[in-house]
């Protein structure tokens, strides 16, 4: 029977964040999410001066000032989104290592995840309208826990990746299995092999 053990880690002999070597995605990923918020801030600027003139349109003096207030904030809002993607993109990366991926992303809220390789049951790539107007693809990592996607790969990194994890899951668990018969050999010699 194997024996196992469960040994008292520190924290300080763990692996740093600091010492994973993050790759940037693809920077054409700025430009298709700006042209994105631009189509959602036409949307947006259209409801912020429509409800803006109308409440300064009303004539009393609240009407004005909750009227200005309006336009200031949507205007704001615009602004943001315009911005937005250049403030991220630093924050995006991914590293790929010899069992697993991680992903980072975030400006305001950090979002940090890894997936090994061993808990990988399907890999896609998809593309949006956009993504294909710019050779972006978005790698999707289906697991028993979820799905996880990382945007912004140019779209043939995206399926050599897809090919890479595939193989890699292949591998895994082809060694997985052969332990496991291993195993059950060693611990009942009467089994065949």
């Amino acid at each position: 029977m194997n024996e196992h053990s469960n040994d008292q880690l520190s924290i300080g002999d763990l692996p740093s964040l600091e010492d994973i070597d993050w790759v940037e995605v693809d920077r054409n990923l700025i430009v298709r999410d700006v042209i994105r918020n631009l189509i959602i801030s036409t949307g947006l600027l259209v409801a912020t001066l429509v409800g803006g003139f109308g409440f300064l349109s009303a004539g009393e003096t609240i009407f004005s000032l909750i009227g200005i207030i309006y336009i200031c904030v949507g205007l704001f809002v615009i602004v943001l989104l315009i911005l937005w993607p250049r403030l991220e993109f630093p924050h995006r990366g991914y590293a790929l290592r010899e069992l697993d991926i991680a992903q980072r992303r975030g400006f305001i809220t950090r979002y940090l995840a890894t997936e090994p390789f061993s808990r990988v049951q399907h890999v896609a790539v998809s593309q949006g309208v956009l993504d294909r107007m710019f050779s972006l693809a978005t790698l999707q990592i289906y697991t028993a826990g979820g799905v996880s996607s990382i945007k912004g790969f140019h779209v043939d990194n995206a399926h050599q990746l897809r090919e890479h994890i595939l193989e890699r899951v292949a591998e895994i668990n082809l060694a997985a299995s052969e332990e496991f018969a291993d195993e059950a050999t060693s611990t009942n010699p009467t089994m065949d092999p």
